[in-house]
């Protein structure tokens, strides 16, 4: 019978790596950056779709608007670098160096700052929107920019903060991250009440109108409930979890969430023109409102503030409708078929 040495001489001989110290589980760290990585990077996809199928279809939008666009893209791909290299440095080539595991690099150090990036331009497409609605909801405007700017400021005060001290899973990082994420929580917030306020004094008391109305309002919930919950989900993470890289994986997903959402109202704009066009050819003709509608493509699709003339309803059944496909027509002209009127 072998002695509990000769056993142990024996395993060592048979696996070489038996006597070096284990590596450290990585689940809840590089794993959850991993697993946020996968579906951010099929969430980048859906975002290229969506750009591409944009400048397809609105040639004829304003260039701030294609700037936007350009930008948003632009940092959504150099994110999704970012997570790549972060990855594969991490995973693959100091796959057995635990010491590497421990610091920052380069990518994952610049990950705070492009996330806070991404989230204030796609934010200021909403901001926009809900600035030209009228002027009592402009310091709620101005309340949202400033807390997107408090969140940019921490996202930046991390980046700083690993490149000064490149050690990982600070407490000091995760209160910046989950306090910057509370701030994109309440802005979200603003923004999608503001919205739902606006499309709710749109009702026309006409059963079709407002059967889109509630769609849109509906469409308007959905998009802020997701961007909110995984918000909050990294919020209560980064707490409670400070130790750990969870909150960094589900920030990734969060992120790509807000350009997914900025293109997807962006390119709605033409099925809801079809969707009115319609409207307006079973039953209702609002009138004096398409050709407001058609050289106002600059107003970002917003509500405008009612005239002193009463709105006249025609109904004629014959009518046709000649409609600009290209217009700029999205939830917000509602509120001009209410009211018509003047440019905010």
């Amino acid at each position: 019978m072998q002695s509990p040495a000769a056993l142990s001489n024996s395993s060592s001989a048979a696996n070489p790596l038996a006597g070096l110290p284990p590596i450290p589980a990585l689940d809840n760290t590089f794993g959850a950056l991993l697993i946020g990585t996968f579906v951010g990077l099929i969430q980048y996809g859906w975002t290229a779709h969506q750009c591409y199928r944009y400048y397809r279809m609105y040639p004829a939008d304003t260039w701030i608007l294609k700037s936007l666009v350009t930008a948003v893209l632009v940092l959504e791909t150099f994110h999704s670098v970012l997570c790549m290299h972060i990855c594969y440095y991490y995973l693959t080539t100091n796959y057995f160096n635990p010491l590497a595991l421990q610091k920052g690099v380069w990518s994952i150090n610049l990950l705070g700052v492009i996330t806070g990036a991404v989230i204030i331009t796609s934010q200021s497409f909403f901001l926009r929107r809900v600035y030209l609605i009228g002027r009592k909801f402009r310091p709620l405007v101005a309340f949202a920019a400033l807390l997107l700017i408090g969140e940019f400021g921490f996202a930046a005060a991390v980046t700083v903060d690993t490149f000064l001290h490149p050690a990982l899973h600070t407490s000091d990082q995760a209160w910046m991250n989950s306090a910057g994420v509370g701030m994109a929580v309440l802005a979200d917030t603003i923004l999608t009440a503001a919205l739902i306020f606006s499309l709710h004094r749109s009702r026309t008391g006409i059963q079709r109108t407002d059967s889109i109305i509630d769609l849109l309002i509906m469409y308007a919930i959905n998009t802020g409930l997701v961007t909110g919950i995984m918000n909050m989900l990294s919020f209560v993470f980064a707490l409670a979890m400070p130790n750990n890289l969870i909150y960094g994986g589900i920030v990734i997903v969060a992120t790509k969430l807000y350009a997914n959402s900025m293109m997807a109202v962006l390119n709605s704009r033409r099925a809801l023109a079809t969707q009115g066009s319609g409207l307006a050819h079973s039953s209702y003709n609002v009138s004096g409102t398409h050709r407001h509608r058609a050289t106002a493509p600059e107003r970002w699709n917003v509500p405008t503030e009612p005239p002193a003339s009463h709105t006249v309803i025609d109904i004629k059944v014959t009518q046709e409708t000649t409609r600009d496909p290209m217009s700029s027509m999205d939830a917000f002209e509602l509120e001009e078929a209410k009211y018509g009127g003047e440019a905010v």
